[in-house]
């Protein structure tokens, strides 16, 4: 048999044979030796995601490298920015997430990228790759959180609260939204002309928030308004 149609057919078989049962380095290593060399950057890649599964950060980070020398793409980018995030290298991570953004500006892309920049400090950024995100999913609740906490540390935080009621339409079980909102209350005024602090919306989010603050209760909300019912009357 021809080897420019056996070389196809072993290429075939490995894949279906890592992706049906899974594979270790052993076996990506010998697909990448029995592969022909203008496939062999998908096995390193490959290779690259079992060095991570098995905690091997620096092997991982070779694999990926080396893939992308042979034939770059955002997903050997993306998978080696992560493996330089968890070094803490993250100008390398930003980098390789800013190549990915280049070849195929991905949400996934804009979120290693915009996390990278939230970490670093660089809020502008991390703003701008959130509005990217949210631009990209507008109906996805998890698109909200990095440009809500950007907007926290930058302190904006009537825009951060904008964000969090957005995200929690969208899903109320998005606990960066629902935290933000118990963290940083919004001011409203009291009938007594003294300011109170308390988040709006479902009073359950309000107890946790009073109870940090060192208040109890012992009543419910309804007991709470006749009371006030009551001395108004006297």
């Amino acid at each position: 048999m021809n080897r420019l149609i056996i070389f196809p057919i072993v290429v075939v078989l490995l894949l279906l044979s890592i992706f049906a049962y899974g594979a270790d380095v052993a076996e990506y290593t010998k697909a990448i030796d029995q592969s022909p060399a203008d496939m062999k950057y998908k096995f390193y890649l490959l290779r690259g995601t079992a060095h991570r599964n098995q905690g091997n950060i620096d092997a991982a980070i070779k694999d990926f490298g080396t893939s992308i020398q042979m034939h770059p793409t955002p997903d050997a980018y993306l998978r080696r920015g992560e493996m330089y995030f968890e070094k803490g290298t993250y100008n390398i991570a930003e980098h390789d997430f800013s190549e990915a953004i280049e070849v195929n500006p991905s949400h996934e892309a804009y979120k290693l990228r915009g996390l990278t920049y939230l970490v670093v400090g660089n809020l502008d950024m991390a703003i701008a790759d959130g509005t990217e995100i949210i631009n990209m999913a507008p109906n996805a609740s998890e698109s909200y959180n990095i440009r809500m906490e950007a907007y926290v540390q930058i302190g904006e935080a009537a825009l951060a609260r904008e964000d969090a009621r957005r995200a929690l339409t969208l899903d109320r079980r998005n606990k960066v939204a629902s935290e933000l909102l118990v963290k940083y209350p919004e001011k409203i005024e009291m009938t007594s002309g003294t300011n109170r602090y308390r988040p709006k919306g479902d009073i359950n989010k309000y107890r946790v928030w009073a109870s940090s603050q060192g208040f109890a209760f012992s009543r419910k909300p309804e007991e709470e308004g006749e009371d006030a019912s009551s001395e108004e009357s006297r």
